[in-house]
């Protein structure tokens, strides 16, 4: 019997052996050989026109590259990984949406994976669009910016026109103007996401009204708070650290010496809402008797300079540079509730903030380490007075508080003083970041609740 030799034999098992390789590649991985091709094309690989056309008509070129699940896995894990390490517990980082976790990465951290196929996306403003322009669009002037700048998305549209409902992806509402569940529509389409935003504490949800929280329950899909288990959370500051690699934040010298040389006085409050929950005006005014000439009251509280820093929200006020510490006494003590008394009226102005509000747990988090002060580390405002007058007589103890700003960075987004808002980007992005999983909030005060997330002074 004829008998091939053996070499020719080996020679066809290799091939039958390839040929099967190849053919449950194709079958298991059918991404496996598109992915390589998108690889050589972005990296200098030659294509004919004829490639080109097939290739832009299945959207190989027009499209991002999808990602691995192990890809997905990585990045996720990393921001987790910086979380749990920065003081979140695993329930806290469990509960918040990708979009919030990658908010708190480092500097330069990658986006997570878009599941948007580049389609754009519809966010109607619903009826209160042309008044919330005035701080999320013009930033309280008469320009207007681009809600999209420095967003790292951008294929999304504002409308304001109740006509665009069936249309829109998601439908905005504010909770803070909203008077009654009937101002709202019907619900059109089970794939719309309505979105509830507030950014005053659970005490100050409602002005207009004396609305019931639960009035609202079943209404919403997402939740846009200032704080970072919403799923769009808008903080009015964020604080990101610099990758290790990074060299120290190259602003240093103008900190060293807006802080050494600007410094003329002890401490500043503004304010010109002289009521709140925490007895918060209590303690400036036991401070005021303690510090005397050295706390400057701005504003119309406590018989303060009215004259010093007009415009309300509209107008920086530079002279708070002047100082070096400033009192961000928040009208409420609940969750995470750090306004832009902290984030521009202390940390723009190179001042070290007093902090009455959020809990000294939710500050270590959210802010750069050792960079603030705050009430509940003192048994009284005379314990607290002492320590200002101590760090004020010792110039490299105080400057210790500053020393974060060579590592750590952080942002103002809330709209004042002519900062930029990042409220309509954050939609945008939780559109193409965030899961599409259905979601209904069917107990609001189990997300949002004075009893749970405040506390009495």
């Amino acid at each position: 019997m004829f008998k091939f030799p053996r070499f020719v034999r080996l020679a066809f098992v290799l091939v039958i052996s390839a040929t099967a390789v190849i053919f449950c590649t194709l079958l298991l991985f059918p991404d496996f050989f598109i992915v390589s091709r998108r690889i050589h094309v972005a990296e200098g690989g030659e294509i004919s026109v004829r490639e080109r056309k097939n290739e832009e008509a299945d959207g190989f070129l027009s499209e991002p590259r999808l990602p691995s699940k192990r890809e997905e896995f990585v990045k996720i894990a990393a921001y987790d990984a910086h979380l749990l390490a920065n003081g979140f517990t695993n329930e806290q980082v469990r509960k918040m949406s990708l979009l919030g976790k990658w908010l708190l990465a480092p500097k330069g951290s990658s986006p997570p994976w878009s599941s948007a196929n580049n389609r754009n996306y519809l966010i109607l403003i619903w009826k209160y669009g042309p008044f919330l322009e005035r701080r999320h669009i013009r930033r309280f002037t008469s320009n207007k910016f681009s809600p999209w700048d420095q967003c790292s998305v951008r294929n999304c549209t504002l409308s304001y026109d109740e006509k665009d409902l069936h249309r829109a992806d998601a439908v905005l509402f504010h909770l803070h103007f909203t008077k009654a569940p009937s101002e709202l529509p019907a619900r059109s389409r089970r794939d719309q996401r309505w979105i509830f935003l507030t950014d005053e504490s659970p005490f100050n949800t409602f002005v207009n009204s004396k609305q019931e929280l639960s009035n609202y329950d079943g209404l919403f899909n997402w939740s846009m708070s200032y704080r970072m288990d919403s799923d769009v959370p808008v903080p009015y500051g964020r604080t990101v650290r610099l990758p290790d690699n990074a060299a120290p934040n190259d602003g240093s010298r103008h900190w060293e010496a807006a802080v050494t040389t600007s410094k003329t006085k002890l401490v500043a409050v503004m304010g010109s809402n002289c009521g709140g929950r925490n007895g918060r005006w209590s303690y400036v005014k036991a401070l005021k008797s303690l510090l005397y000439d050295d706390l400057d009251i701005l504003g119309r509280c406590l018989n303060g300079n009215r004259t010093a820093c007009p415009g309300h929200f509209n107008r920086d006020c530079p002279i708070l540079e002047r100082y070096k510490f400033y009192l961000s006494f928040e009208n409420s003590n609940c969750r995470e509730y750090l306004t832009e008394k902290v984030f521009w009226n202390a940390y723009d102005k190179f001042a070290v903030p007093i902090i009455m509000g959020a809990s000294r747990e939710d500050c270590w988090r959210l802010l750069p380490p050792r960079s603030f002060l705050h009430v509940d580390d003192f048994a009284s405002a005379d314990a607290l007075a002492n320590y200002l007058r101590y760090l004020d007589r010792d110039d490299e103890r105080y400057l210790q508080y500053h020393d974060w700003r060579r590592r750590y960075q952080v942002f103002n987004e809330h709209g004042y003083f002519g900062s930029a808002s990042k409220h309509y980007c954050r939609i945008c992005e939780a559109l193409h970041y965030n899961s599409i999983a259905p979601k209904v909030y069917t107990r609001l005060d189990q997300f949002w609740s004075q009893q749970r997330d405040c506390t009495a002074a």
